[in-house]
């Protein structure tokens, strides 16, 4: 699997490369990670890659030749996705099925005011959201669809099980995972639930699916 990562800031995301999922899973070669920098396909001599909106407004927009010739660069052609906030929600039933698409992934991290709608338009595969808020930049937003997707690849986690074992997977039916316990058995007067002592796995396997259900009616209903 591939990323590459447009952005004004690629420091931001070499710096998130040398931690957990995603230093695993590069280092076991499942992953390579790029970053390209706009501002070296800018016309001038300053690397400007923005400038005012038309008609007005506040902020700056990245403008579109500068990004545009960031992705007619990479080879082979790559899924291009935006994150923004007008964007599908992202969820984990989106993440196999990029991970099944026949080329990489290409993520364009927006900064200021936006980009301009024509690059939009134009160049950009899916537009994804992480939901009802607005963040500074899209290289956060973009890291998190990366890790979302790095943690189902090859020697990216110390038990490749453990993926199918998270939230939301069909492993749990779409539910939230149950509550999670460790040493020692009593905590401030809370013990460790008995079932879990009990070593009778048909047991702990019924408790873990209540639990599953529990937890999700009280936290994410809307899963149900």
């Amino acid at each position: 699997m591939k990323f590459t990562f447009i952005t004004i800031h690629p420091d931001l995301i070499t710096a998130y490369q040398k931690f957990g999922a995603f230093k695993a899973a590069t280092f076991n070669k499942s992953l390579a990670i790029d970053t390209i920098n706009p501002r070296i396909y800018a016309s001038d001599s300053h690397g400007s890659i923005d400038g005012r909106p038309y008609g007005g407004g506040d902020g700056m927009i990245m403008s579109a030749e500068p990004l545009a010739r960031c992705i007619e660069s990479l080879s082979p052609q790559h899924y291009v996705i935006y994150p923004s906030v007008r964007g599908k929600v992202f969820c984990q039933d989106d993440v196999p099925r990029l991970l099944n698409l026949p080329c990489p992934l290409a993520f364009v991290c927006g900064r200021f005011g936006g980009v301009d709608e024509r690059f939009l338009d134009i160049m950009v595969d899916e537009e994804l959201s992480l939901g009802n808020f607005v963040i500074s930049g899209g290289e956060l937003a973009a890291l998190t669809i990366a890790d979302a997707l790095c943690r189902h690849l090859d020697g990216a986690l110390g038990n490749q099980l453990s993926s199918q074992l998270d939230s939301l997977q069909q492993s749990l039916n779409g539910l939230i995972e149950p509550p999670a316990y460790t040493r020692p058995e009593n905590f401030r007067g809370i013990p460790v639930p008995k079932v879990l002592l009990s070593g009778n796995h048909e047991k702990i396997a019924q408790w873990h699916e209540q639990q599953s259900v529990r937890v999700t009616k009280k936290f994410r209903p809307d899963l149900l």
